[in-house]
């Protein structure tokens, strides 16, 4: 499935979808990317009131998190 900006809104809209069950798959697609988008929003807000912290607080979680990309 595909999905386009629309220039007025800037939201993403599913495009091209036919056939059986069609509606499904638009309801699995629009409930995807809302998830996605609210997961981004979460991390966000999460992050700016991890740096709000003091630093003796900062120091006891380890924040900013330093990982090596091999320990991923």
């Amino acid at each position: 499935m595909k999905s386009e900006k629309r220039h007025a809104f800037g939201g993403e809209i599913a495009v091209h979808i036919r056939g059986i069950g069609f509606y499904y798959a638009i309801q699995r697609f629009v409930n995807e990317r809302f998830q996605a988008r609210r997961q981004r929003i979460s991390a966000h807000h999460t992050a700016w009131e991890m740096a709000q912290l003091p630093d003796y607080l900062k120091q006891d979680i380890q924040w900013p998190p330093t990982a090596d990309h091999e320990e991923r």
